[in-house]
């Protein structure tokens, strides 16, 4: 299995490393955006913390079940 990232990894990511990379780069985006709007550092480390949490399980399930194979 190939451990790379390829620029359309964003669209559909094709290896689980891509999947867990991409979902941590955008729940670190938005985040951002949930504490530039609160302006409460618990609230980014909250919302970053759910979205890792969700990219790792989901990339766990998603590879369990064989979609990246």
């Amino acid at each position: 299995m190939l451990n790379s990232i390829n620029w359309y990894d964003w669209i559909t990511p094709t290896t689980p490393t891509a999947a867990v990379i991409t979902g941590i780069t955008f729940s670190i985006l938005i985040a951002f955006l949930v504490w530039y709007e609160s302006r409460e550092w618990k609230v980014f480390f909250g919302f970053a913390g759910l979205g890792v949490g969700v990219s790792l399980i989901a990339t766990g399930i998603l590879d369990f079940v064989g979609f990246f194979n």
